[in-house]
């Protein structure tokens, strides 16, 4: 699915599901009461056959693709067997979560957008798989990986996610690699449970790149060709910003900056945006015309309270401005970190920050350092 098919799939759907749910007669909720008796005769919760339908068509078009091994992956015959294998595994475990969340999400105040909620937990489903793993064992397969030239070279013109990060593999040992394929497969199980992921933060690889730009001085390690033509050229509509690069370029500029394993996958998670297939800049853009708010933001109601840093010239611009601290909430996502969402708020406050007007707070001469809070709310 192309981006602008996945935008307005979801769109629609997240638009019409309250409307067209509303027609059907509503679930019975669990009554809350304590007598074992009244309890067990409180009936089920259920889905309705329009409720049923909108997970069909989200699990078909935004979860299938994600884990889909195609005819023209350059896959080896192991590797092509192990992705057979996880994806037949992992599909109907994801979509029997899908069906829980919903019944749990139907049961929830405001009920009309169980809908919204439901997507919300998958996509952060997807954020914290990128950010999990099994351990230091993992780790060291992947740390092994990463010094490993062709580790990002692509397999196929639209492989999945599950494809991509099998490919990454390619180059261990054999028994390295298939205990970091095993240990892919023990990751995905974990799917839906309560799990705690390295926090880390990715390097910030626009950082880099910006030093090679001014400075003009020879990086650390040179710069891959494909890489030095996206970022360094003379054409400022040829360069690409590095945190909406697509998944290989981003792997590669991030392999090339050399990482540790925790920085890799902080910079390799999906975030919401990439499950619904919607470009990462589009989805932080205004919501419409008259309407600032970030386009993703106001589908799922993500608020939250974004703090930079940033350095700022005595011409009132700013430098290097850095999200330094998040506070975001979003419905649906209960106790656990909305990693998926943070994105959006990010580039949507970053965005925002570059287009105000400094000027007032500049210094005379020199750069003055500064923290400033963004809150978005609806």
């Amino acid at each position: 699915m192309n981006r602008e098919a996945g935008l307005g799939l979801v769109v629609a759907l997240l638009c019409a599901a309250p409307v067209l749910a509303a027609g059907q007669k509503k679930p019975t909720p669990v009554a809350k009461a304590t007598p074992a008796v009244a309890a067990a005769s409180a009936p089920a919760p259920a889905l309705s056959e329009a409720q049923r339908d909108y997970i069909e068509q989200i699990f078909k078009n935004l979860v299938v693709p994600r884990f889909t091994v195609r005819a023209d992956d350059a896959l080896d015959d192991e590797a092509r067997a192990a992705a057979q294998a996880m994806q037949a595994e992992h599909l109907p475990r994801v979509q029997a979560l899908m069906t829980q969340w919903a019944l749990e999400e139907i049961q929830q105040p405001e009920e009309k957008d169980w809908f919204r909620r439901m997507t919300a937990r998958l996509a952060n489903e997807f954020a914290l798989w990128g950010r999990d793993s099994t351990g230091p064992e993992q780790d060291a397969a992947l740390s092994q990986a990463l010094r490993m030239p062709g580790m990002c070279r692509p397999v196929g013109g639209w492989s999945s996610e599950l494809v991509m990060r099998l490919a990454r593999l390619r180059g261990l040992p054999p028994e390295v690699r298939r205990a970091a394929v095993q240990a892919e497969r023990d990751l995905l199980a974990r799917w839906g449970k309560a799990r705690q992921v390295d926090e880390t933060e990715p390097l910030d690889a626009e950082d880099m790149l910006l030093a090679l730009r001014v400075d003009s001085q020879p990086p650390w390690k040179p710069l891959p060709p494909v890489l030095a033509q996206l970022y360094l050229g003379d054409s400022g509509d040829s360069r690409l910003d590095p945190r909406v690069a697509e998944p290989a370029v981003r792997c590669a500029l991030h392999q090339w900056g050399g990482v540790t394993p925790a920085q890799f996958r902080a910079a390799m998670a999906m975030q919401a945006a990439d499950v619904l297939g919607i470009n990462r800049l589009v989805a932080a853009g205004p919501t419409s015309a008259d309407n600032a708010y970030p386009k993703l933001g106001s589908l799922f109601t993500v608020r939250g309270v974004i703090t930079i840093r940033a350095a700022l010239n005595s011409d009132g611009k700013l430098v290097n401005p850095t999200v330094v601290q998040r506070e975001i909430s979003v419905p649906g996502l209960r106790e656990v970190r909305a990693l998926a969402f943070e994105g959006v708020l990010d580039l949507a406050t970053l965005t925002k920050a570059q287009e105000m007007d400094w000027m007032e707070w500049a210094p005379k001469q020199g750069m003055r350092l500064f923290e400033r809070e963004f809150e978005w709310d609806l």
